[in-house]
């Protein structure tokens, strides 16, 4: 059996029979866990981070009934400027990286993807209606949500094809 199967492997039109998708012909796909550090299976993390989630749904419930309609914040501004600053710390990172064709981009682009959707969903949900909150909008549809995606797919093109090592 080991003689047919190494046969398979070698030969490249009979290598893609049954071979999985993703694979190149001729090529068997490693052993669940062995691509891991150690080769281990992840523990339970997966599962944990699941019932985290679910967890919070009572709690999300929760501040939907007893969060006032209406709040005086004292560090307002700073909560602001900290959430842009955090924002521009990322696109620049992620263009540094992107000079150095260095695969971390990833991560800066899609921590950017998610500060810019946050800043939009606040700017929206917490504008005085008027020229604000039309002001929000503005810069939510043409600004915010166009480079959050624009990492979004910058990310995922990344991971998908990573730049070569060297």
């Amino acid at each position: 059996m080991l003689a047919v199967t190494d046969r398979l492997d070698r030969d490249p039109v009979l290598g893609r029979i049954g071979s999985e998708p993703g694979t190149r012909p001729g090529r068997r796909r490693p052993a669940a866990g062995a691509d891991r550090p150690g080769g281990r299976r992840p523990s339970g993390l997966g599962a944990a981070f699941v019932l985290a989630g679910l967890a919070m749904i009572p709690w999300v419930y929760y501040l939907s009934v007893t969060l006032p309609a209406s709040a005086r914040v004292a560090h307002w501004p700073l909560a602001w400027v900290g959430l842009d600053s955090c924002e521009a710390l990322a696109l620049v990172a992620t263009g540094r990286f992107l000079l150095r064709r260095d695969n971390r981009c990833v991560l800066t682009a899609a921590g950017g993807a998610v500060l810019l959707l946050v800043d939009a969903w606040f700017d929206v949900t917490s504008a005085a209606p008027g020229p604000d909150l039309a002001t929000a909008i503005v810069m939510a549809v043409f600004a915010e949500i166009p480079v959050a995606l624009v990492c979004t797919v910058l990310a995922a093109r990344v991971l998908r094809t990573p730049f070569p090592r060297g």
